[in-house]
């Protein structure tokens, strides 16, 4: 089985992009929008219609569009000289986890809603409450962790309730934090009983790009003053390694939602915060597919997971950065969010 990135701590952006290296050039044809709803070059509205959800979600309108979704050859050649150089893995090892980032190709995707924040415990709570619903972790008896001395590891009785067993109730201190410890299959039925849906990887990277074809949507560098994001910061060094240097966002776990900016299109904790699951199956580096809304391979083994969370550097925090892991799989770094399609 190869081994899932999500289970690794963050890498740095080091060498490569921190001291100089020539700056990524942008793709052919990339549409350009605008939050404020001006039309983009393309004729699309850009964001910003607000509704809310069946379960009381904030969702925002993504315009119809295309995109450049993935990484080019240079790209992914820079991320893997850095997975080398920082966290000192084998190059089968960086080759394995970043190559499926290729080819880079072209998507186009239908508009559709997307929640402005991450799914968060009290929502999760009421539809619980509603549902009698127990996780994976709960049926279980156990979600991995990051434990302080003792790095990631197995935890008897964690879950969504105790994300690090013990002590640690969720409620109502981390009442407006993402819900964690969630498998693909909880957050799945947490979506349709919403009247909603996960959404797909390409719709995911669509919206976490919001226009920009840079490796962040704030640009090619790391955070350093500017609080866009809760990843792996000086706050949790005792916690994790791998951290970005000099960056401080003030939570060494998860932090409320809306704690920082938003990206262009209003969306909160694209990058950082905690992974997302998404709808797709992984299959590798990607195939060919329909160019309009693709939907990922029709079966498989795992998951695909997006965003990077409060436990990865910088690295893995790059909008077209792919996780993966077996649809049971529960981890207190991920959760999710929900899509909504319009009506026909």
């Amino acid at each position: 089985m190869r081994r899932s990135k999500v289970s690794f701590a963050g890498l740095t952006i080091g060498v490569a992009l921190a001291f100089g290296a020539p700056v990524l050039c942008p793709g052919p044809g990339l549409a350009e929008y605008h939050p404020s709803g001006a039309a983009s070059p393309n004729g699309a509205a850009g964001p910003g219609q607000e509704i809310a959800g069946r379960d009381g979600a904030a969702m925002i309108l993504v315009p119809a569009g295309f995109f450049w979704m993935g990484s080019t050859r240079a790209e992914v050649d820079l991320v893997i000289q850095d997975c080398r150089t920082n966290q000192e893995l084998d190059e089968a090892t960086c080759v394995g986890w970043y190559e499926d980032e290729m080819p880079r190709h072209k998507a186009s995707l239908d508009a559709f809603y997307l929640d402005v924040h991450e799914v968060t415990n009290r929502l999760f709570a009421q539809f619980t409450a509603a549902t009698g619903y127990l996780t994976t972790a709960e049926r279980e008896g156990w979600a991995k962790a990051w434990i302080q001395g003792r790095g990631l590891v197995s935890v008897k009785g964690a879950s969504w309730r105790q994300p690090e067993g013990g002590d640690t109730p969720i409620l109502p201190h981390r009442d407006q934090h993402p819900v964690v410890s969630v498998s693909w299959e909880d957050a799945n039925a947490y979506c349709f009983w919403a009247g909603k849906r996960l959404p797909t990887e390409a719709e995911w990277e669509y919206a976490a790009r919001a226009g920009t074809n840079t490796l962040f949507w704030w640009g090619d560098e790391e955070p350093r003053e500017r609080k866009v994001g809760n990843i792996a910061d000086e706050s949790a060094r005792n916690l994790i390694g791998g951290i970005v240097q000099g960056y401080m966002d003030g939570y060494a776990r998860t932090s409320p939602i809306g704690s920082f900016e938003p990206n262009p299109w209003g969306l909160h904790g694209m990058i950082g915060n905690v992974a997302e699951w998404t709808h797709d199956w992984y299959g590798g580096s990607y195939k060919k597919e329909p160019e309009h809304n693709p939907q990922g391979p029709a079966t498989g083994q795992y998951k695909v997971i997006r965003g990077g969370s409060w436990a990865n550097g910088a690295l893995r925090a790059r909008s077209a950065n792919r996780d993966w892991d077996t649809p049971i799989y529960r981890h207190d770094t991920v959760g999710f969010r929900c899509a909504m399609s319009l009506p026909k």
